[in-house]
């Protein structure tokens, strides 16, 4: 069983642009199906194909919807592996919300807000748990805006 959360952005990328920014991200390893993996984590980045828009995006948090990436986390990892991976995705969010412009919503489970950038502005959801309960997390939010954030979708 895994555990996946999802990038919908607007930042006009390819699908070969959003791929390369991850992998260098995550440190992880581009298969021939242009998935990024790594020990424990598989992530599915691509561009949208006109049409294939998702409503979240463009309906729930009204920017266009133009790339997505899926983060599978496995479960049958250890548990040092699956907190460096989610600390590994955070930061990776974080920083392509820092490199390309375009707002953006990171979910967990397609229903929870955990990160943000809308108009401009990246805010982090003080209400996912995994912000106090890992470590490594924590200086990741750091002089970002950190609050409860609404929950259009639960």
């Amino acid at each position: 069983m895994a555990v996946e959360y999802r990038l919908y952005g607007a930042a006009d990328l390819e699908t070969d642009q959003l791929v390369s920014f991850l992998a260098a991200e995550l440190g992880g390893t581009v298969g021939d199906d242009g998935r990024v993996r790594r020990d424990g984590l598989d992530v599915t980045p691509y561009r949208v194909e006109t049409g294939d828009e998702a409503w979240v995006a463009t309906s729930v948090f009204g920017f266009p919807h133009r790339v997505t990436a899926s983060f599978r986390l496995s479960n049958r990892v250890s548990e040092q592996v699956r907190e460096l991976n989610v600390g590994l995705m955070m930061r990776a969010v974080l920083s392509f919300f820092d490199t390309y412009p375009g707002d953006g919503v990171l979910l967990f489970n397609g229903e929870e807000v955990v990160l943000q950038k809308l108009t401009g502005q990246v805010s982090v959801n003080s209400d996912w748990e995994d912000w106090t309960e890992l470590a490594g997390l924590r200086m990741l939010r750091a002089g970002r805006d950190f609050r409860p954030l609404p929950q259009p979708l639960l």
